[in-house]
């Protein structure tokens, strides 16, 4: 087992990991309006840091695999291009959904929404890159050239990403504790969850026991919260991180269905190089993300009245000054003002 192959797919992993996390947030913004301030909670303090561990991932993958990059660009230009402005365009309206709706004619909820419909294609497109680079589904036998139209009448790649979908949807009433209907989370899950793995065994790629068991894991946790309300945020990080990682290493060394991985790996030293980086630089976004993490976090609260509403204006004029304690005495442009519990300032 080879090092480099395989700290590129713990890296793949933590940046798929992540995506889905997104795919959920989007998910709840377009099903349930009332979930926008406890899914902002969880996102605002990741969203910055998915975009980083996706270029992390891309040149680390650019170093040790130099001479198959060529080969991947010139099939997969178009969808790479259109990612990566989607990209852009998720982080534009992500921060005027923060940052900037208060003085628009948008309300917050509609600028998540818009969000939501675009990391919903971005999902899709990674899904599509990734499962037609392992499987080699759509590329001719001469890695010189693509065809979306072999790829996409493939019932089981739209089974795959319609089955991670679905899961995404189930797990997304227990990320974000929705009790909107909640029943939908086991139906979801474990049809996705059966959609999922009987596609990538149809797609032939290599499944076992370990699949079924991280199955049956997702189910359970699903199911827990339908009939206990009992959510474990962490549980579906892991289970979500080992279910990727055991996708690669499972077949792993595949690409394109029957090439070798090993083959186009670069052995100079550039490689060990890499290894340097990305072990130091992994470290510190994974230290940056838990930071964020626990400055962000706020208790969670079972009986919790977070029901989205949108702002007044005059809530809105107040701005930054919520944060503060306002004394009893102020000057304001030299003005005094009182203040207390039957005044008004």
């Amino acid at each position: 087992m080879n090092t480099y192959i395989t700290i590129n797919y713990v890296l793949l992993a933590i940046v798929f990991t992540f995506l889905f996390v997104e795919g959920m947030s989007a998910i709840s913004f377009i099903y349930d309006r009332k979930s926008l301030p406890n899914v902002k909670k969880y996102l605002d303090p990741i969203w910055g840091i998915v975009g980083t561990f996706v270029v992390f991932f891309v040149v680390n993958t650019e170093v040790l695999y130099p001479s198959i990059m060529p080969a991947i660009d010139y099939m997969y230009v178009f969808p790479i291009l259109l990612a990566t402005l989607l990209f852009i365009g998720r982080n534009v309206f992500l921060v005027f959904s923060e940052y900037i709706w208060k003085d628009s004619k948008f309300s917050q909820l509609i600028l998540a929404r818009i969000y939501s419909l675009i990391t919903f294609v971005i999902i899709i497109i990674l899904l599509s890159i990734f499962i037609s680079i392992i499987s080699g589904i759509g590329a001719n036998a001469t890695l010189t050239g693509f065809s979306a139209a072999i790829f996409l009448s493939n019932p089981y790649v739209l089974g795959f990403i319609a089955g991670t979908l679905l899961i995404a949807f189930g797990l997304s009433f227990v990320f974000y504790k929705i009790e909107k209907i909640k029943v939908l989370s086991p139906i979801s899950t474990v049809l996705g969850l059966l959609l999922f793995v009987f596609s990538i065994s149809r797609l032939g790629l290599s499944i076992n026991y370990v699949t079924y068991a991280l199955a049956a894991a997702i189910a359970l946790i699903s199911i827990l919260y339908y009939v206990m309300g009992t959510a474990r945020r962490e549980a579906i990080f892991i289970t979500v991180f080992l279910s990727v990682i055991s996708i690669n290493f499972l077949n792993y060394g595949k690409v394109f269905g029957t090439e070798s991985l090993t083959a186009y790996l670069n052995n100079s030293a550039v490689s060990y190089a890499s290894i340097l980086v990305t072990i130091v630089g992994g470290t510190l976004l994974t230290v940056m993300l838990l930071f964020f993490l626990y400055m962000y976090r706020l208790p969670d609260k079972e009986n919790s009245s977070d029901n989205y509403q949108e702002s007044s204006d005059e809530d809105e004029k107040i701005g930054i000054a919520n944060l503060y304690i306002i004394s009893n005495n102020n000057k304001v442009n030299g003005k005094e003002y009182k203040t207390g519990k039957n005044r008004k300032r």
